[in-house]
């Protein structure tokens, strides 16, 4: 975030979001009724859950990848079946 953006006040940004379903507002507003939040309030802590969940998969993503690379970087493990045989036969 760039100093002086006239986008943001307070480290927050504005947006409008259109053409809402019908069910989906009735369903967000119904739960910020529930919770004693305003509709906004409800919307952002939607939107914060939402983010979270999508970064929380970035980051599965990026660690699966780690992990591939970790074991492509690991010798081949050898069978073993052999090792157990002459292991038996002492």
């Amino acid at each position: 975030m760039r100093t002086g953006d006239q986008r943001f006040q307070n480290g927050s940004v504005n947006i409008t979001v259109k053409n809402v379903p019908e069910r989906v507002y009735r369903t967000i507003k119904r739960e910020a009724k529930r919770k004693r939040r305003s509709l906004n309030s409800e919307i952002i802590r939607a939107l914060e859950t939402e983010a979270t969940e999508v970064e929380r998969l970035r980051q599965l993503g990026n660690l699966r990848a780690e992990l591939d690379r970790f074991r492509a970087s690991l010798p081949p493990l050898d069978d073993s079946a052999r090792l157990i045989r002459e292991d038996r036969e002492r």
